[in-house]
């Protein structure tokens, strides 16, 4: 069973200059400065942590991207609480979501909320729902439908990237290409690409 989603792709980054840089799992973005992203739990828990993160992937130019969001926070005391969750891509036009939690595989319209108290392990929730929306810059929402150490009210602000296969940045490159393998992806941090255009007002609130 899969808990978290992973990226197996290569990504790295269209940056000034021409010079790239890998990007993997979340803790590879540059963090937002910390006690910005807070989460409350129904326990009464009040933990913060970095700005929370949207991947948007076009792993092939003639479909829709696959969206993914973390965030997570954590206390002074070693608990840490996080969420992962597949988006649809209409996620993009509509800014918000509800997404069924799980623990087991991610797919569109799943999540997963994990939480650690203290040494302990990491726990996962088993179901209940989580709803978040974005406004003005920031990603408020909650988790509902759980035992009280996994329901939380969030807010806080969020990053986005935007990555694309790095053939698709040529000049006159095809809109769709069959791959045998997974293409190497490069994140356009400037939204340039047609691909993120798009977006580019989204990712305008992270800078």
């Amino acid at each position: 069973m899969l808990r978290a989603v992973a990226s197996p792709l290569l990504i790295a980054t269209i940056a000034a200059g021409g010079c790239g840089r890998s990007v993997g799992g979340p803790d590879s973005e540059r963090a937002a400065p910390p006690d910005q992203f807070v989460v409350t739990t129904n326990a009464g828990m009040r933990l913060t942590g970095p700005a929370a993160r949207i991947d948007i992937r076009h792993v092939d130019p003639a479909k829709a991207p696959a969206v993914e969001v973390f965030f997570s926070a954590s206390g002074s005391s070693g608990q840490t609480w996080s969420v992962q969750s597949v988006a649809f891509p209409d996620f993009l036009a509509t800014l918000s979501l509800t997404a069924r939690v799980v623990d087991g595989l991610l797919e569109p319209g799943k999540a997963s909320v994990q939480v650690r108290l203290t040494t302990a392990d990491s726990t996962a929730a088993t179901s209940g729902l989580l709803s978040r929306r974005l406004y003005a810059g920031r990603l408020v929402g909650e988790t509902s439908r759980m035992s009280d150490e996994f329901a939380a009210k969030f807010d806080g602000p969020f990053v986005v990237t935007c990555a694309v296969p790095a053939s698709s940045t040529a000049v006159g490159a095809p809109a769709s290409i069959a791959y045998d393998t997974p293409p190497t992806l490069i994140v356009d941090e400037t939204f340039e690409s047609a691909l993120c255009q798009p977006y580019a007002a989204m990712g305008g609130w992270s800078r």
